[in-house]
């Protein structure tokens, strides 16, 4: 079993062997069971579906503006994915990786999670519901710019991220760990009570702080 490590935080990796995938066109239309395939291409821009993939690679297909109403991901790699104002009702993922996917305007509700590892998606103007993590789930180099991300955020771990402008509305927040990313003009900050971030981004969120605890800030 192979993991990614982040400051003493393991996140189990897909056992996903990609010379032993049999290579199968995208089909996200209607229900779909899908197991040890490469779905590699693909126009499924629109399609309305659900179902669940395992020991699988899905790369470059498009997805955007696609309709599933539940999708399960066990041991997947999902590499260029477009999910571009795709809605994805129920995601379950349990070692999944999404690498370089582009998700601007998504919206997705995270049923349940575990080892999930996301890197360089952009997931701007998108909507981001977690209902549960258990075990790791880390978001490294992902912007989310003028993103809803709502839910229980706790145990939450996000490196080098773009929070420009989010809106956070988060039920628990109990060490999610947003040190080092960037909070220019985040709001909601009062909601993630129990997050952790550096003296820096304190003195940066300040004045947000202040504003919404209803302090004026004068002189």
């Amino acid at each position: 079993m192979e993991f990614r490590d982040f400051d003493g935080i393991k996140v189990r990796r897909p056992s996903v062997d990609r010379k032993d995938l049999i290579k199968e066109p995208a089909v996200f239309e209607g229900y779909f069971d899908l197991d040890s395939v490469h779905l590699d291409g693909g126009d499924q821009g629109g399609v309305r579906g659900g179902g669940e993939i395992v020991r699988s690679l899905v790369s470059e297909v498009s997805l955007a503006n696609a309709r599933l109403d539940r999708l399960t991901l066990s041991d997947v790699i999902l590499e260029g994915v477009d999910l571009s104002n795709a809605a994805i009702r129920e995601l379950s993922a349990r070692r999944v990786e999404i690498l370089r996917c582009r998700a601007i305007g998504l919206g997705v509700s995270i049923a349940s999670a575990a080892d999930l590892y996301v890197e360089n998606a952009r997931f701007d103007y998108a909507s981001l519901t977690v209902e549960r993590v258990k075990g790791s789930a880390v978001f490294s180099g992902c912007s989310f710019r003028e993103t809803v991300f709502s839910g229980d955020l706790s145990r939450l771990i996000f490196v080098d991220c773009d929070f420009t402008e989010t809106e956070f509305a988060a039920t628990a927040a109990v060490d999610c760990d947003l040190r080092g990313s960037r909070l220019s003009g985040a709001r909601g900050l009062l909601t993630l009570r129990g997050a952790k971030i550096t003296a820096e981004q304190a003195i940066s969120v300040a004045g947000i702080l202040a504003a919404e605890s209803g302090l004026s800030v004068v002189g």
